[in-house]
């Protein structure tokens, strides 16, 4: 627990809700010695101009304020921005070279890497909606860069091992997240659970299957703008009588939920057979305290 915390995500995984807890409990981590910086700073002093090309600023110097002796870091725009998570590579394929580079510029060693899976039949529909805020309309077959049958966390947990030889990799689920924050935050941080302060969870307007539908044939019309993107989750929100995006054929559900559970199932067996490089953490937060 004495090293520093590098924290990649993914999108998609409550990494908003943890790191606004985060940002909550800052009194609690300066006591533990842990300098925290909360995300919109850290994006703006040190993602953005160490790993967005040509940013027309430099990053800000990096040093432990005075009274601290260990960074966390949480920003999982380090893996990628959200519209590059899946690619024809797989998922975040640059993610090795990109947290190396964070990395070494805040003078991070062997730190104890954090990321939460989750399986890609509710994420990859999640990255796709989420990338709709921000970028010009694509359908869903357009984002869809690879087939279901190769989805794989293990090729990025592989690519993280490889750049980062002398850490721990520490794993979990986000489906188990719910009602574990503050469990997780502890395990992480060797914070007591008692300490952290919890954000009031926020309601977001989500993309409910209505809507991302009314999207696709607006784009058969002609442009779709990031207005209309808006206008329609507004009029169309996912809500009891709107479920969420859910783009999978059931073959295509039963294919993904497969892969995923093979993952978690080898990922599970590399910790107890130690086959898993220098370390290897799975949290099973499911678990009963």
């Amino acid at each position: 627990m004495d090293r520093d915390i590098l924290w990649l995500g993914l999108h998609k995984t409550g990494t908003t809700f943890l790191q606004k807890s985060l940002d909550l409990s800052q009194k609690a981590l300066q006591q533990a010695a842990i300098h925290y910086v909360d995300l919109d700073e850290f994006r703006r002093l040190w993602t953005r101009p160490l790993l967005h090309k040509n940013h027309p600023e430099a990053p800000a110097e990096a040093c432990l304020p005075e009274g601290t002796d260990r960074w966390l870091v949480f920003d999982e725009n380090i893996l990628a921005l959200v519209q590059h998570g899946l690619t024809r590579r797989g998922f975040y394929p640059d993610a090795g070279p990109r947290a190396r580079i964070i990395s070494e510029y805040l003078g991070l060693k062997a730190p104890r890497i954090v990321l939460g899976l989750r399986g890609c039949a509710s994420l990859v529909p999640s990255l796709y909606c989420e990338a709709l805020k921000s970028t010009p309309f694509k359908t869903f077959q357009s984002f869809l860069m690879q087939s279901v049958e190769e989805m794989s966390w293990l090729p990025l947990i592989e690519r993280l091992q490889a750049a980062f030889p002398d850490s721990e990799l520490v794993l979990y689920r986000a489906e188990d997240l719910p009602g574990q924050e503050g469990r997780l935050l502890s395990a992480v941080t060797g914070v007591p659970t008692a300490a952290f302060t919890l954000l009031d969870k926020p309601e977001r307007v989500g993309f409910s299957h209505a809507a991302v539908s009314h999207l696709h044939e607006l784009a058969e019309q002609g442009p779709v703008s990031r207005d209309m993107v808006r206008e329609t989750v507004r009029n169309l929100p996912r809500g009891p009588e709107r479920p969420g995006y859910a783009p999978w054929s059931p073959e295509d559900r039963a294919i993904l939920d497969a892969n995923y559970a093979r993952d978690i199932a080898i990922l599970r067996k590399r910790v107890r057979t130690a086959h898993a490089g220098p370390r290897l953490t799975f949290l099973d937060l499911a678990e009963a305290e």
